[in-house]
């Protein structure tokens, strides 16, 4: 019995030792953890503060850099009103020289005929009125072709201006930090393992980091990736172009087509033996023609419209 008592009382005597010596030290671990949270947190200050002001200065920059560029286009944009206005001069006299050279050929036909209009001068007239509208065409793309040379050597031109500028933003935000990855400031274990909300301030901070970088990576997404934007939209002139001229063409090749059936309709009136009806069958169909080249070409650039936007979206996202 009185061992027993003894032995109680000694197992007391331990708690009392032990426990106390736990508890001292449990409340120095709740302060350590403290100190380290309030580090942590202080960290987190000075790079959130960092990060707000590396984002003004680098939008204060590429404002005051952007007007300070797109400020010299005007003198390039004079250098190609010029040659526009040089271009479009010689074209309307190439265009007068050919409506002369064509009256010229009319005027003979109608003097060589004696007023006869006989099936022969007839055709002849046909062929020359063909000719002159195939030279028109002909006249109408080579100054568009040397227009769109121009606007392309134009668009160029810009381009190496703004890939300078592009340059120029992306050394800046180098230089603010913001084309690094930031490192996440984590909790590590005070004692034997991290604490619940270590545990969730660690997950949150990698989270948080990724989320920093990303909105970097978007504000500086405009220079990264001006170049290849403008280049790829010269590339898109380039097939609008030829898709544009590819259809005048088409149309062009049916309108000669109605020119000639028209004639041969006006022969009609005038008393000549021609099927009428087969003549208006012809012209229905070259109107129908035209109307099937002009629904394909909208379809063609409807389709490139749809691919175009996610083919800019995904050079905006690299």
């Amino acid at each position: 019995m009185i061992r027993s008592i003894y032995l109680s009382l000694f197992t007391l005597f331990l708690f009392f030792v032990f426990g106390s010596a736990t508890a001292i030290d449990s409340k120095e671990l709740r302060q350590q953890q403290k100190v380290a949270q309030k580090e942590r947190q202080a960290q987190k200050k000075e790079r959130t503060e960092n990060y707000k002001s590396s984002q003004k200065n680098f939008r204060e920059y590429t404002k005051v850099i952007k007007k300070e560029y797109r400020e010299q286009v005007p003198e390039y944009k004079i250098d190609f009103d010029l040659k526009h206005a040089e271009l479009q001069a010689d074209h309307e006299a190439r265009v007068a020289e050919a409506a002369a050279e064509n009256e010229k050929k009319t005027m003979n036909l109608f003097v060589n005929s004696s007023l006869n209009f006989d099936q022969a001068t007839l055709e002849r007239l046909q062929e020359e009125a063909k000719a002159y509208s195939d030279e028109l065409f002909a006249l109408k793309k080579q100054f568009a072709e040397k227009m769109h040379f121009e606007q392309i050597a134009f668009e160029k031109r810009k381009n190496k201006l703004f890939t300078e500028r592009d340059q120029k933003a992306l050394d800046k935000a180098s230089e603010l930090g913001m084309t690094k990855s930031f490192a996440p400031i984590i909790a590590s274990p005070i004692g034997d393992s991290l604490t619940k909300s270590e545990e969730r301030w660690n997950e949150k901070e990698k989270n948080e980091v990724i989320k920093l970088k990303e909105s970097n990576r978007k504000l500086v997404s405009e220079f990264r990736n001006g170049k290849k934007l403008r280049d790829w939209q010269m590339k898109k002139m380039n097939d609008d172009f030829k898709l544009t001229w590819d259809e005048k063409s088409e149309l062009h090749n049916l309108d000669a087509q109605s020119l000639f059936f028209n004639s041969l309709m006006m022969q009609a009136y005038q008393g000549e033996q021609v099927d009428q009806q087969e003549l208006i069958n012809k012209i229905s169909e070259i109107n129908k023609k035209k109307k099937l080249i002009n629904i394909e070409y909208k379809k063609y650039r409807e389709k490139n419209r749809i691919k175009r936007n996610k083919e800019r979206q995904d050079i905006l996202k690299g």
